[in-house]
């Protein structure tokens, strides 16, 4: 069984960052962490030698479904209202706004996964083999699984300075790191980390910053087909657009009750959270 995480770029002209994991013995290691892939086809051609025919779960950072001209999502309102409080909101993804940096792609890539048999759907039964692909977001999931009040600012923005991102960076490299002794437990990610961020700018620093963001998705791969509902929540709907994302019980009260785009069973189940302690 494999996970794998693709911190994928709306735009081809764009960097996409890919990580490959394999379980074995209820362990998770990550077998490869790539920066700098810019086609579809770069991407897929990692994941058929390393995959093959496998059963795989696959967690994309990218908006894959759109419904909408210019309406955004349900989902991503309530993304916004559950997480904003950490600054882990999200932009409303329109067809017009995808459009404006060749979106189309991100939708290409699906189809192209399901020509070799994955099964786009944000629901699953847990600890079954299957092969599906799902959307996530690194932002929210690193704020549900290690309780940050907000979110790490690694991300190149206007007046955020390298110094800032690289602190950032090494504080995503340790929480990474503490994921070994998480449930399910993920090894295999000191080796990618690199030994002194100081020295990254430009590309650099990007690739870096995309092949961690890819490290995370995989876990949400690995985590959500582990414990489902249980421990992660599905924030929209597969016909109206969605992101599956590790939830915490704290988190999941500022959803309005009964709300028909919030399914997450973490306060029936006695527990969330990724810590070894729980659940």
């Amino acid at each position: 069984m494999y996970a794998i995480g693709i911190d994928l770029a709306w735009s081809p002209r764009n960097p996409s960052g890919l990580a490959i994991a394999a379980r074995e013995r209820n362990r998770w290691t990550v077998r490869e962490a790539i920066g700098g892939l810019r086609a579809n086809e770069d991407i897929l051609a990692y994941m058929d030698r390393t995959v093959v025919g496998d059963p795989a779960i696959v967690a994309i950072d990218a908006p894959l479904v759109v419904p909408w001209e210019r309406r955004g999502r349900e989902g991503d309102r309530l993304m916004t209202r559950l997480f904003g409080p950490m600054e882990a909101g999200v932009y409303p993804a329109t067809r017009r706004g995808l459009r404006r940096y060749g979106g189309n792609r991100i939708w290409e890539l699906v189809a192209e996964l399901g020509a070799r048999g994955y099964r786009h759907d944000s629901n699953l039964v847990p600890r079954r083999d299957t092969r599906l692909v799902f959307e996530t977001y690194p932002h929210a999931a690193t704020v549900a699984l290690f309780e940050l009040k907000r979110t790490l600012k690694y991300k190149a923005r206007q007046g955020r300075t390298y110094a800032t991102r690289w602190r950032a960076l090494r504080a995503l490299g340790s929480l990474l790191l503490r994921l070994a002794q998480f449930d399910p437990p993920m090894d295999g990610i000191r080796r990618i980390l690199e030994r002194d961020v100081r020295g990254l700018r430009g590309g650099l620093v990007k690739d870096y910053e995309d092949r961690l963001d890819a490290i995370l998705c995989a876990y949400v791969a690995a985590y959500y087909w582990t414990w489902g509902t249980r421990r992660c929540a599905i924030v929209g709907t597969l016909e109206g657009g969605y992101i599956v994302t590790p939830m915490t019980l704290a988190i999941a009260r500022r959803a309005p009750p009964n709300s028909p785009v919030f399914a997450y069973d973490g306060g029936r189940s006695g527990g969330a959270g990724g810590s070894r302690d729980r659940g």
